[in-house]
């Protein structure tokens, strides 16, 4: 009898250990031209967490991007709440660690990012007292410039006087 209350004992101890992960899709909308922004946020289980969140669409190569987010353990009453409490662990927006600040009532955690490309993918991981988080993802797709355009038309124009000398030839 006394083993198997030890065994339930144990089971029920690493049960409550196991940490809580879930993913999220997340789509940039455009607010100007070549700029998008996406709000997203979170309420973990209580305990340990680790969240991934995909944005779409994929970034252009020389694009910028910078997020933020925040958890407030206040109440509404503004007091501070420490079962809303969530301090974070660790952060990365594509392998790229994140500023994190955990304090009382309030953590965050934010980067810039000058050039990136290709999908972001942004992972949080923490520790919930059963509140949640928010944040905000802004980028700047990258735009060729006008030189750019102005190579390939000079590039095609040499090509089309190559083709039309074997053409004669």
């Amino acid at each position: 009898m006394k083993l198997r209350s030890l065994a339930l004992g144990i089971a029920m101890l690493a049960s409550s250990c196991v940490a809580s992960a879930a993913a999220y899709t997340v789509t940039l909308n455009p607010t100007t031209p070549h700029h998008y922004s996406a709000s997203f946020g979170a309420t973990p289980n209580t305990g340990l967490f680790t969240d991934t969140f995909t944005f779409s669409p994929n970034l252009t190569l020389g694009s910028s991007a910078s997020v933020l987010f925040f958890n407030f353990a206040l109440d509404g009453n503004f007091n501070y709440d420490p079962n809303l409490q969530v301090h974070f662990s660790s952060a990365s927006l594509n392998g790229n660690n994140l500023n994190i600040s955990n304090g009382i009532p309030v953590s965050t955690a934010g980067i810039t990012l000058p050039s990136i490309s290709g999908p972001l993918v942004l992972t949080v991981s923490g520790t919930s007292g059963g509140g949640s988080y928010a944040g905000v993802m802004n980028v700047t797709m990258a735009v060729p410039e006008p030189e750019t355009y102005g190579m390939m038309l000079a590039g095609l124009a040499l090509v089309g006087v190559v083709a039309r000398r074997k053409q004669r030839a």
